[in-house]
């Protein structure tokens, strides 16, 4: 077959403040037409540097092609001028980046954005359709991406539209001037294992229907199994292995490539880590707690309804648990996150720590140390203007110390997370996402908590750095007798962290109990649903996840298919 995209011997180099940086190695890499290739590596290994090589978005200077060349299609990218390669976006080579909502603009309706990709694309290449035109190409776009209500998508703004909706919107303005080459940068990162099984059904589908190549950068690697006819792996900037997918998940040769694989969380068989622990009491107790939001709308924001977002949920977490909620995007946990954290109040019910009731201390200084939280993205959660020393102060300041004693006490927190004392001078973005991760979770642990909420700590990370927090973690569990409210959509890694898991479903919790019990024979077909949704690395656990039809697993999941209130 003959090369769509070919990449040979490509080195780039950074300079910044005086010094050089090599940050790709004599990479070399193909996609022959109508392939599926998938490049993998953890954070920083070149593959972001590789895909912004290709598509012309990769700032020079600082940045230097050092030698090698990128082909597409026999034609020399790097030797095209910038009108030249710009008449490629889009029509040649198109993106589905990571997080749909960055890469839209949310004061525009989505039939403006499409809209201005096809005028775009029409003034480079010298047609000029009518608008009547371009709407019907843009609703029969959308209708191939499964979107059939394509008029009121046309006319709805991006936060309108649920996470699936707006990657599928986001699949379809790549495809909107046919482009034959399609990159899709972790299109299913930020998803839930649902959607996201979705999205990864639609670009095979496409793939195949389309004639479309497909490259595939993702540090998932139960997607790259689902999705990849041949793997390039990179480290460090260079590619260490290559070969078909089941040369790379049955025989991988490099040991960078066998290190990936045994940091995936198995779901089933004998690697399978299993926590336990013996109830010592109550710490937790979430009696009956229901949470209804108002909605409104019009110039005078007037009440229109009401949105029931969490309902009748009563769990129990005992002391030393790592309890998981699990449940799709939409499923009510991070509300009930929120309730715990006594950050929103709930409609009806109570929740109580340690026998108190929330609501009578919550924001207190005794309810701050008694709980605290871990978010999602260190890189949103932390102060990009302070330094690392300065954000672990924060809360150390309402303890009444002095000066060096909070100096003392942030060297024994970053010692804690096995991070030197000397980062405590750095800022974040001198940081890797592990180690900004590590900063979030020594603020956490500043002020001696009993419980911390996990809010999908490790979902920004790729599965080696994961494996690390995680694996910190633990330690820190048994170290200081903690208690976890774990909150997530990878149920690999609950399956392998928590004890006990409660599974959500439109914001109730439809079963609950031991993660053995839960995970080797669920009764609830929504939690069977969930199971086999799982992206895995091996035909062994492909076998032992429930079997659940695509006609059933719509059945089950048919939540909302609509505009989002």
């Amino acid at each position: 077959m003959s090369a769509l995209l070919d990449i040979r011997d490509l080195s780039i180099g950074f300079v910044a403040y005086g010094r050089h940086r090599r940050v790709l190695h004599d990479v070399s890499m193909r996609v022959d037409e109508g392939e599926r290739v998938s490049l993998i590596g953890q954070s920083g290994s070149g593959k972001t540097v590789t895909m912004r090589t290709i598509i012309g978005t990769l700032p020079m200077p600082p940045g230097k092609v050092e030698k090698g060349s990128i082909h597409y299609d026999g034609r020399s990218l790097l030797d095209l001028s910038p009108p030249e390669r710009n008449r490629l976006k889009g029509t040649g080579i198109s993106i589905v980046l990571q997080d749909p909502m960055l890469s839209f603009n949310p004061v525009l309706t989505i039939g403006r954005q499409m809209d201005d990709i096809i005028r775009y694309a029409d003034i480079r290449l010298g047609q000029n359709r009518s608008k009547v035109d371009r709407r019907a190409h843009m609703i029969d776009t959308l209708r191939k991406v499964q979107l059939t209500d394509g008029g009121r998508i046309l006319n709805s703004y991006p936060m309108m539209l649920s996470g699936g909706m707006r990657q599928r919107v986001l699949i379809g303005m790549a495809l909107l001037n046919k482009p034959r080459l399609l990159i899709a940068d972790e299109p299913g990162t930020a998803l839930d294992v649902t959607t996201q099984d979705e999205i990864l059904a639609l670009l095979n589908r496409l793939v195949a229907e389309e004639g479309l190549s497909l490259l595939l950068i993702t540090h998932n690697l139960g997607v790259v199994r689902e999705m990849a006819d041949r793997v390039y792996v990179m480290e460090r900037g260079r590619i260490v292995e290559t070969g078909t997918r089941d040369d790379i998940f049955h025989a991988p040769k490099h040991p960078y490539t066998r290190k990936l694989m045994a940091a995936v969380p198995p779901l089933y068989g004998d690697q399978v880590r299993t926590v336990t622990h013996t109830a010592t009491g109550p710490l937790l107790t979430i009696g009956k707690v229901s949470k209804r939001f108002r909605t409104r709308a019009g110039l005078f924001n007037r009440v229109t309804g009401e949105v029931q977002a969490v309902r009748d949920v009563s769990l129990r977490v005992d002391k030393g648990d790592i309890f998981g909620v699990a449940g799709e995007s939409g499923s009510g946990k991070t509300t009930l996150a929120k309730m715990v954290m006594g950050l929103t109040p709930p409609t009806s019910g109570e929740i109580s720590i340690d026998g108190r009731p929330v609501s009578e201390f919550a924001g207190t200084r005794a309810f701050r140390k008694l709980i605290q939280i871990v978010y999602q993205n260190p890189g949103s959660s932390l102060n990009p203007r302070r330094t690392v020393a300065d954000q672990l102060a924060v809360p150390l300041k309402f303890t009444g110390e002095g000066r060096t004693a909070i100096a003392r006490r942030i060297g024994e927190l970053l010692e804690l997370v096995d991070l030197p004392q000397s980062y405590g001078s750095m800022y974040p973005h001198e940081l890797s996402g592990g180690q900004k991760q590590r900063v979030a979770i020594a603020r956490a642990l500043s002020v001696n908590p009993r419980i911390l909420v996990l809010d999908e700590p490790t979902s920004a990370l790729d599965v080696l750095v994961q494996s690390t927090v995680i694996d910190l973690l633990n330690r820190l569990r048994d170290e200081f007798d903690l208690t976890y409210l774990f909150i997530s959509h990878d149920l690999s890694l609950m399956r392998n962290f928590c004890n006990r898991v409660a599974v959500m479903l439109r914001g109730e919790v439809v079963e609950t109990g031991a993660v053995g019990a839960i995970f080797d024979a669920p009764t609830h077909p929504y939690t069977r649903a969930l199971l086999s949704a799982i992206p895995v690395i091996s035909p062994e656990e492909e076998a032992r996840k429930p079997k659940v039809t695509k006609e059933e697993r719509a059945r089950v999941l048919a939540t909302s298919t609509e505009l989002e209130d």
